[in-house]
């Protein structure tokens, strides 16, 4: 496998068509949505200790605190049958952790690797891109989602935050690709320069699709997202942590509203990042105005990014709907095609809409005009950010957005 030159199966220099396809047409893979850390926690837990030959885990976030050493112990246990156990972290995302937790962590024999390490890529000037997603391999299962290994994500039952997180379950084909894709981000850790890499199955398998991608335009996760949002043909339904989407995917759900599909969106009421709440809220009316039915989630912290478009596609993953996920970050999502999985996907989008309350016109925030300012100057801030192809300019029928000033990077979580 060279990774440098993208020359593995599913990598953008190469489209898989050189491994047959076997039996299009049938579901090749058995897919489960795994709707809360309670159900997240037990089927990780519950594979963890059945491992025999790996455990493979990429993450942007991993804590000394309960969650982090619930994992360890759990990990050092597997170590023990002989398998073969990886943690992949994020350096910047995890630099709050001691260094002498992950040494106390590879003293177990746990392969524990900082993915491009602070000091090197300072000396070089490169901090981006970060690994930001999360994939999860246990033998035969490979997980996706935006669950961390930190207490804000345990349930308040346990003791921590009780974020609310979706995550998916898969096993089959794809599999090995979640492997590959993590085997060459795993040889690229130490890499100073800022190479990453894309892979994505493309249509090799009729039920899913397994895409992790890295700020190199054009995002292969975001333009999955339009193309899907410009063929709707009855709902498009987004729950996301930290939507304020790039122009570009914003005009294709305005564009959806206008010709009578139905647009939901979910966020938190109350968000760990206020710049990207901040920057959304500034666009609530103009959102509103063309359409879009906003709901903010009101129980805890909502960290979901998933999404269902009509009754044959929903996406489970990491990507935060701004343009943060396509400058800064490698992302990794699940498309799902099975009507099971996507019926499941859509119960769970209306029982949050449950727990959510709608934003209407006559019940925007009262904000005083520093505080207008203030989200004016963030909105401004991720559309300086955006990459061109995502942009939306260009494509005519809906009037430019006005444009809200500032500049300030703020990434998610």
């Amino acid at each position: 496998m060279t990774c440098s030159v993208l020359t593995f199966p599913g990598s953008r220099a190469n489209s898989r068509t050189s491994h047959a396809v076997p039996d299009r047409g049938r579901a090749l893979h058995a897919t489960r949505l795994l709707p809360g850390m309670t159900v997240v926690l037990e089927s990780l837990l519950d594979d963890i200790a059945r491992a025999r030959e790996r455990i493979w885990i990429s993450t942007y976030i991993y804590r000394n605190d309960r969650m982090g050493h619930r994992f360890a112990d759990a990990f050092a246990d597997a170590v023990r049958r002989g398998v073969d156990v990886r943690l992949l972290y994020d350096a910047l995302g995890s630099h709050a952790t001691p260094a002498q937790f992950f040494e106390d962590m590879r003293a177990r024999g746990v392969r524990a690797r900082a993915y491009r390490p602070l000091g090197t890529v300072l000396r070089r000037g490169v901090l981006f891109p970060r690994e930001h997603s999360r994939i999860v391999v246990i033998d035969g299962a490979g997980y996706v989602g935006g669950a961390a290994w930190a207490d804000e994500w345990l349930p308040r039952d346990q003791g921590g935050d009780g974020w609310h997180e979706v995550c998916s379950r898969v096993v089959g084909p794809c599999v090995g690709d979640m492997e590959r894709a993590f085997e060459c981000r795993w040889m690229l850790a130490n890499e100073a320069d800022g190479r990453s890499f894309d892979y994505w199955t493309g249509g090799v398998y009729d039920d899913v699709e397994f895409i992790t991608d890295a700020p190199s335009p054009p995002a292969i996760i975001y333009e999955r997202h339009v193309e899907r949002v410009r063929s709707a043909r009855r709902r498009v339904w987004i729950e996301n942590a930290y939507f304020c989407p790039p122009r570009g995917l914003e005009r294709e759900l305005i564009a959806a509203a206008r010709r009578g599909i139905d647009v939901k969106i979910i966020v938190p009421r109350n968000s760990d990042l206020p710049a990207i709440r901040n920057a959304s809220l500034a666009r609530y009316r103009w959102w509103l105005e063309n359409g879009l039915q906003i709901h903010e989630f009101l129980p805890s912290m909502l960290h979901s990014k998933f999404a269902v478009i009509d009754d044959d596609w929903a996406t489970v993953g990491t990507f935060n709907v701004n343009p943060t996920s396509l400058r800064w970050v490698s992302e990794a999502n699940l498309i799902v095609k099975q009507p099971g999985f996507v019926r499941d996907a859509a119960n769970l989008f209306e029982r949050d809409l449950d727990r959510s309350e709608e934003v209407c016109l006559n019940n925007l925030p009262k904000l005083g005009a520093l505080a207008r300012m203030r989200n004016a100057l963030w909105s401004l801030g991720l559309d300086l950010l955006e990459p061109g192809y995502a942009s939306g300019r260009g494509r005519g029928a809906l009037p430019e957005p006005e444009r809200e000033g500032g500049f300030l990077p703020a990434i998610g979580v």
